[in-house]
């Protein structure tokens, strides 16, 4: 019989690394442990039926393409705790935990009451590994070293465990304000302000598989056939860009308080709008040249 543990893993056209991500659950025998639930939030690329066929202990969610990060998250919390789950975790599907992580992690849930877990997370830097910042502390970003256990108020998604008495206290996390970035973060910092703790656990980690993407890279919005009309938008107004200016605004004035947020807002606005400014004219003048674009 499976523990009340449930893994939650929001999933969107990337069906070979998913299926990667199930393999290494099967592998060090979570897949058999745990209850595994995928929300597939409306792929095209056959990743239910791939999934349904290869690993029908898992369960899978169906979104219709608008879930994002946070919806996804909200409704695999919300079938988990109608399952009656103890604990629950978050997991991206590009990230590999090692084989004892979750038995770790859950373990040390149990010793540390009303508390917000994370491993290390790991990226491939040549023949070793490189530990990456996957927590927070107020603005300073923050991970564990072997042996290290740090106390945070704000976590990366990649792979987070939730104890149930957190949705029971606090619910689930505000996709509309949210929808794709900064749900993890401000979920945890909720959490924390309701007087849960949150730490990253040095002694156990995952790492991230396939390409590491830098999310706050504006360069790449930039293509040869994007107005600036076009890339304004795909930049400061689209869920996936980590630029979205209402997300910006409401997780800043949630963090930092109304006053201070605004202040950081407009900052970061400015410098934001500075750069897009230089791209879009250096992009500009490659068009008018006929040279190839950015």
């Amino acid at each position: 019989m499976k523990e009340s543990i449930y893994i939650i893993i929001p999933v969107h056209n990337r069906k070979q690394i998913t299926l990667f991500c199930l393999e290494n659950l099967q592998k060090i025998g979570d897949l058999d442990r745990y209850h595994i639930v995928i929300i597939d939030d409306g792929s095209t690329d056959g990743t239910a039926e791939a999934i349904h066929s290869q690993y029908p202990e898992a369960t899978v969610l169906e979104g219709n393409g608008d879930l994002w990060w946070t919806g996804a998250m909200a409704v695999g919390m919300q079938y988990a705790c109608e399952q009656g789950a103890e604990y629950l975790f978050w997991l991206n599907d590009d990230c590999i935990p090692a084989t004892n992580t979750i038995s770790g992690l859950v373990k040390f849930m149990r010793n540390h009451p009303d508390t917000i877990v994370a491993p290390a997370c790991e990226v491939k830097n040549g023949n070793s590994f490189t530990r990456i910042t996957n927590g927070a502390k107020g603005r300073k970003g923050l991970l564990a070293q072997p042996g290290e256990i740090v106390s945070v108020d704000g976590m990366s998604g990649r792979c987070v465990g939730i104890p149930s008495k957190v949705i029971q206290k606090i619910g689930l996390p505000d996709a509309v304000k949210f929808p794709h970035y900064s749900g993890d973060h401000m979920y945890v910092l909720k959490a924390t302000r309701s007087g849960f703790k949150a730490y990253l656990v040095g002694d156990f980690t995952t790492a991230m598989y396939g390409e590491v993407y830098e999310t706050l890279n504006l360069h790449k919005y930039f293509r040869p056939e994007s107005t600036p009309v076009t890339t304004f938008k795909a930049l400061f107004f689209n869920k996936k860009s980590p630029y979205r200016l209402p997300t910006q605004f409401l997780y800043l004035t949630e963090k930092y308080g109304y006053l201070e947020g605004i202040f950081l807002f407009i900052l970061k606005f400015i410098s934001w709008s500075w750069l897009w400014l230089g791209f879009q004219f250096g992009l500009s003048m490659k068009q008018i040249f006929g040279r190839e674009g950015i």
